[in-house]
Formats: structure tokens, sequence, C-alpha cells
């Protein structure tokens, strides 16, 4: 029996990850979760940074997504990739499931400018600082992924990198 996989879109913010994600779904058939929603209603009056508030974010994650695997053979979600309960959620569904990363890229400049104009009532809000920030540790992480995708400007083979990754995966 193949093992459920996973794909994990992991970038800066701004990247392009949540369109990729919907790409994957509304293409592919493959079923893409908003974890920002969870974040979002959990979040309180806590600020972003708040560590017991980003533990209990990657713990929501990896609940939701395992209960989400119960009913689907595949789902993609996304995140920045940054902070040790990341790592530790990560790892948590390697053990469970094929788990594919993906890494997400576009310019800083470019980042910045879609977090500035998206729609911030699905979003958490952050500001231009936060994202400069956020966005600088997730390239000094330099996460290795098993794909990569550049997300600049214009992208039209985005959908065909997108189906490229999914084939070469689902005839692993």
């Amino acid at each position: 029996m193949r093992r459920k996989k996973v794909f994990l879109l992991i970038g800066q913010k701004g990247s392009g990850k949540s369109y990729i994600g919907k790409l994957f779904e509304e293409e592919l058939g493959i079923k893409f979760i908003r974890v920002e929603d969870w974040a979002k209603r959990i979040k309180k009056d806590r600020a972003v940074n708040n560590e017991d508030y980003i533990r209990q974010v990657f713990e929501e994650i990896e609940v939701g997504i395992r209960n989400i695997l119960e009913a689907n053979d595949r789902v993609v979600f996304e995140s920045t990739g940054l902070t040790e309960f990341f790592d530790k959620m990560l790892a948590n569904l390697k053990s469970n499931f094929e788990v594919v990363t993906i890494g997400v890229f576009a310019e800083s400049k470019l980042c910045l400018e879609r977090v500035r104009n998206r729609d911030q009532s699905i979003h958490i809000n952050v500001s231009d600082e936060q994202v400069t920030m956020i966005n600088q540790k997730v390239i000094e992480k330099n996460m290795k992924t098993d794909f990569k995708i550049l997300n600049n400007e214009e992208n039209d083979d985005l959908l065909e990198q997108i189906k490229n990754i999914v084939k070469m995966e689902l005839e692993s």
C-alpha cells in the first residue's frame, strides 16, 4: 500500500505559497489546507512571535493534517518553515507519511509588495518590518527542499512546474 503524501510548500511570506496551494487543489485535485485559518483562530490577543502561540499553531497544524489525511490520500499546505516547532511537526509527519518539500522563492521586494496588497481579512496582519525580518530568517535558514519553484512576477510555467513535481512524486 502506498503511503499517504503531504506536499509542503515552504518559503517567505508573499512568495506565493497559498496561490500555489490553490493551484494544487483547483488544477490537480490535491486538497489545499490554509493553515493560516487555524493560526488566526487560536491567536487571540497574542503577538505573532509569542512562543506559546507558535507552539500551539504547529501542534494544531499537525493534528489537523493527520485528521484530513484520514479521508484524503494527498494534501498540500504551506509554512515559512521557521522555528523548532515547525521542525518537530515536520519530523512527526515524516514518521507516518511521505512528505515532499517544495521551496517557493520570490524576490524580497516582490514578497513585501504581495503581503501589502493581499486580502488582510484572511491573513494574520504583520507589519512591513515583521515581514522583512521573517523573510530574512527564511533566507538564512535556507532549508533544503526536495523541489524548488521560482515565483517572480508573471510565471507562465508555474502550473507546469507543479504538474511535473506531482507527476514525478506519484511515479516514485
